[in-house]
């Protein structure tokens, strides 16, 4: 089955992140609230998906039971906790009528935003915080839902995601995805998501400012 990048989300509970993205040349013009969830983002719109900044807004919630084992609090918390501060979603450019049937294991996540019974199908195994946290959806994205801003005095395609980890990645799952070319990942002494934008065919690159976990490739 093809999947397709869906978003990449930045999880932080530092506002300054969004003011050093927006230096950069990112806009934020989606805004919205994860209710039951305890987080809200600000999305930098992209013609095929988008980067997502999260913070939290009502810490009962981000560490309540159901919302514990993705490790949001501790995500948006990565400077002081070492857990991995990013997670990338795919989605198929098919429906998925049988989650148990992907050629990967994942587990439900009954997010209170989403409609009574459904889930989110996770791939990252619960309570692994020193990886990505990856996600998938089972229906391909609906035409015309996107509308992409320029960035940096551009429209773009963000195209793939190189990351960067301390760690290798350890779930069956995770390496399945990496195996099946959905991403790249390489060790190194921080994590940190490169995003690759319009296949990186000027060459040009640029790693964001400290404390922004993010590069760029265009």
């Amino acid at each position: 089955m093809p999947w397709e990048l869906d978003h990449v989300f930045l999880a932080t509970s530092d506002p300054s992140l969004e003011a050093l993205a927006r230096d950069f040349g990112l806009q934020f013009t989606r805004r919205g609230v994860h209710h039951g969830q305890g987080t809200a983002n600000a999305c930098a719109m992209f013609d095929n998906a988008f980067l997502e900044l999260l913070f939290p807004v009502q810490p009962d919630e981000i560490v309540s039971e159901l919302v514990r084992p993705l490790g949001l609090d501790e995500r948006t918390r990565w400077r002081e906790t070492g857990a991995c501060p990013f997670g990338i979603c795919f989605r198929p450019l098919e429906p998925v009528p049988d989650v148990g049937a992907l050629p990967f294991e994942t587990w439900p996540y009954r997010a209170a935003y989403l409609p009574a019974g459904a889930s989110l199908p996770i791939v990252t195994p619960p309570g692994s915080l020193r990886e990505p946290l990856v996600f998938v959806m089972t229906q391909p994205r609906p035409p015309g839902q996107l509308q992409g801003s320029p960035h940096r005095g551009a429209r773009r395609t963000l195209t793939a995601v190189s990351v960067v980890s301390p760690q290798d990645v350890g779930s069956p799952a995770l390496r399945w995805i990496i195996v099946g070319g959905l991403l790249s990942v390489r060790r190194g002494p921080e994590y940190l998501p490169e995003l690759i934008w319009d296949g990186g065919q000027t060459g040009a690159s640029e790693r964001l400012p400290a404390p922004l976990p993010l590069a760029v490739r265009w």
